[in-house]
């Protein structure tokens, strides 16, 4: 799309109409190698006629090509294949060119970009991956049996090694309740937290070689719109997948047997969830998250040819960048704040076998504390709280009334501490209005003011 790519600001509070889960992945990989390509050229300066980008779309072709055999063959997807290899080794050709970026080419992979200072190695896979090779052997080994009772034991032998790490499987419906970082799409290396940092970097860096790149002489301006959204839609896929960290747990689908002791579900550690949410915070909360420079944002302009089968952007004209960052904020605090989130934080304890466990009361603290820093942090020199900021934090506050008001869904303990959190706000609003109030813009006055009276209706 050459227009906004997100709906209005309006999010509706519910969950989202039904849509069809495979058209919605197989619209995404579509858009996938020209996402690559993009990159390609801002961050390692590929030109659209070179070699490179010629070896780009042949390993692109090839991996497509795997993929869709693999169909025939009768493979499904299997959306755990792309952790097999670490962060370092994905851009080590000696590794990736013998067995792959990936355990399985039923995975659907996105372009694998190097981050900043790295050497691009292969962006796509380029060789079917052991997973891959394992399955088929299962499948079509010509077995020395008459009957299909025959056969049993040697298939029984084939699938004794399934507990291997590189053999682990989940298929499109281990990837529908966002449970399990690893059984997700789009996602590569076995640290799915420092990939997504590395990608949200270079999202950043890619936004900063289109202002200053781009556009090219006698290219429209709309090209740079294009651009612009496309880096965002890959700074979108690596911030939610972020939030899969936050009361996550893996999910084995082995048999029980004498040398595999592990369940099925395995919480993800507290040191990772804290991770997440730190990064949420730096990526996506920060009041500094987002820098776009004027001259980009003005270049954003919309399609203008209107014609029979053209749909350009009518309204608005121009690019609405505050509403493009409160969507993205609003949706990720809403799936942090989330009813089935919060049981599972809820039941995180009685679960774990160790007590290194994000709890419900960590969560609400890390948010508010990083969504309020303005008047609970140093404050002493406060003089604004931006627009961006100010949205963010009337999202914030009308969830936590929700909450305490029963108007959505959650443990009572969420409620319980949605409750405290507000009246420790107020109590720090209360102490910056004092401390000051006369050296506060108009706008931030009248913002905390009203975040004053409002948690006031709670606690009356």
């Amino acid at each position: 799309s050459k227009g906004a790519i997100f709906p209005p600001a309006k999010v509706p509070s519910g969950p989202p109409a039904p849509l069809s889960p495979s058209l919605n992945l197989h619209l995404e990989a579509a858009r996938q190698p020209a996402m690559g390509a993009l990159a390609a050229s801002l961050l390692h300066n590929v030109l659209p006629n070179s070699e490179e980008m010629e070896e780009y779309v042949h390993q692109y072709l090839r991996f497509v090509v795997a993929h869709e055999v693999g169909h025939v063959l009768g493979l499904r997807h299997n959306f755990h294949g792309s952790t097999m290899l670490s962060p370092q080794e994905l851009h080590n050709q000696e590794i990736t060119q013998k067995v792959g970026l990936t355990a399985s080419v039923m995975d659907y992979l996105p372009a694998n970009l190097a981050p900043p200072g790295v050497k691009q190695g292969d962006y796509f896979s380029g060789v079917v991956g052991p997973y891959d090779k394992w399955a088929i052997e299962y499948g079509y080994k010509p077995l020395n049996a008459v009957t299909p009772e025959g056969e049993k034991p040697a298939l029984a032998e084939i699938a004794q090694a399934s507990s291997a790490p590189e053999l682990a499987y989940a298929p499109d419906e281990d990837s529908f309740d966002f449970l399990n970082p690893w059984a997700n799409v789009f996602d590569l290396s076995s640290d799915i937290l420092g990939y997504s940092q590395a990608q949200m970097e270079n999202a950043r860096e890619m936004w900063q070689r289109l202002d200053r790149r781009y556009p090219l002489a006698g290219e429209s301006y709309e090209e740079v719109r294009s651009k612009f959204n496309m880096v965002f839609s890959h700074y979108i896929r690596q911030v939610m997948n972020t939030t899969m960290y936050v009361a996550g747990q893996s999910f084995s689908r082995n048999y029980a047997s004498e040398t595999n002791s592990r369940l099925p579900f395995e919480a993800i550690s507290g040191a990772q969830q804290r991770q997440a949410l730190a990064l949420l915070q730096e990526y996506v909360f920060e009041k500094d998250a987002f820098q776009f420079s004027p001259e980009l944002l003005n270049k954003l302009a919309p399609e203008r040819w209107y014609h029979w089968g053209a749909s350009p952007q009518l309204v608005p004209l121009d690019y609405p960048i505050g509403d493009q960052i409160l969507w993205l904020q609003r949706t990720v605090l809403r799936s942090l704040l989330s009813p089935l989130r919060l049981t599972r934080l809820r039941d995180a304890q009685l679960k774990a076998n160790s007590s290194d466990v994000l709890t419900l009361a960590e969560l609400f603290d890390s948010l508010q504390k990083g969504i309020w820093t303005e008047v609970i942090g140093n404050v002493g020199d406060l003089v604004e709280i931006s627009s961006i900021r100010r949205e963010l934090q009337r999202e914030y506050l009308n969830l936590l009334q929700g909450l305490v008001w029963r108007k959505l869904s959650a443990p009572e303990d969420a409620r319980s501490l949605a409750w405290y959190n507000l009246r420790q706000l107020d109590e720090a609003i209360t102490k910056t209005l004092k401390d000051r109030r006369r050296h506060l813009d108009v706008t931030t006055l009248a913002h905390l003011e009203q975040t004053h009276a409002e948690i006031g209706t709670i606690n009356n």
